[in-house]
């Protein structure tokens, strides 16, 4: 608390953070709008906890008719900002707006979702008729691998008939027949 003196039949008071007044002066200063400054106090904290309880806000979430109050003071009147009318209207809209923009995600997620199935689906008759070329090529390799076996096989017997042949026809026995 400050310290005070009497210097003459007024008190003085002076504090640390504005310097010296005369209390009386001090006092009638306080008591704004015929309020004591003991009721002046009262209205700027809270009776129970002593915290600072200017103002109070609340909101009417009416459908169409939203209204932001506000009340100063603890025995004060609940006012409507009317500065804040419009932006209820404005957040209706935006949330609208959201609620779209959310809908027409949802359907391309769901889009999406269809898609990726059908891909999938895709990929795997795909890998089906991959397989199935691939037995049918391994079936064709073994096939020609036996013909070429088989054909390797008959090559040295072919090749005698070919000589033969040759010399039937050819010019060791030019003009000369065969007879048996």
């Amino acid at each position: 608390m400050a310290f005070t003196r009497v210097p003459s039949e007024q008190l003085n008071f002076r504090s640390a953070s504005t310097g010296t007044h005369l209390l009386d002066t001090y006092l009638e200063d306080c008591e704004k709008g015929g309020i004591t400054l003991s009721n002046l106090l009262n209205k700027i904290f809270n009776e129970t906890t002593g915290a600072i309880d200017v103002f109070t806000f609340s909101y009417d979430n009416t459908s169409g008719n939203e209204k932001l109050f506000l009340k100063i003071g603890t025995d004060g009147a609940t006012n409507e900002i009317a500065s804040f009318t419009q932006l209820f209207s404005d957040l209706n809209s935006f949330k609208a707006t959201a609620l779209a923009d959310m809908e027409t995600k949802r359907v391309n997620a769901e889009n999406s979702a269809t898609n990726a199935s059908t891909s999938e689906t895709n990929a795997l008759s795909h890998k089906n008729d991959a397989e199935t070329a691939k037995t049918a090529s391994e079936a064709a390799r073994d096939l020609s691998q036996t013909y070429a076996n088989q054909a390797f096989q008959t090559t040295p017997t072919v090749i005698g008939q070919g000589i033969l042949l040759a010399q039937l026809h050819g010019s060791l026995f030019d003009g000369s027949t065969l007879s048996a």
